[in-house]
């Protein structure tokens, strides 16, 4: 996989003023707007970005369960 580099990142064409945007629409996100100043960047080993892929897709599994669970409690109260 291409590890991500400020010479290999797509998503600075614009000269690195980035707004970020919520997943979801609130009361607060409306009225907010947020700006990226910069990101900072280091290269990452091979064995590092494995960890980090890693990591992530732990994190991602353990929220999905507690989001099904949280699902299932909600059925059980109704």
């Amino acid at each position: 996989m291409p590890q991500h580099t400020p010479d290999h990142d797509a998503d600075q064409d614009d000269g690195g003023n980035a707004t970020v945007l919520p997943f979801r629409t609130t009361r607060s996100a409306t009225q907010d707007t947020w700006h990226v100043e910069r990101i900072d960047t280091e290269p990452m080993t091979a064995q590092q970005y494995d960890l980090a892929v890693t990591a992530l897709a732990t994190l991602i599994g353990q929220w999905r369960t507690n989001q099904e669970n949280a699902k299932k409690a909600r059925k059980k109260a109704a």
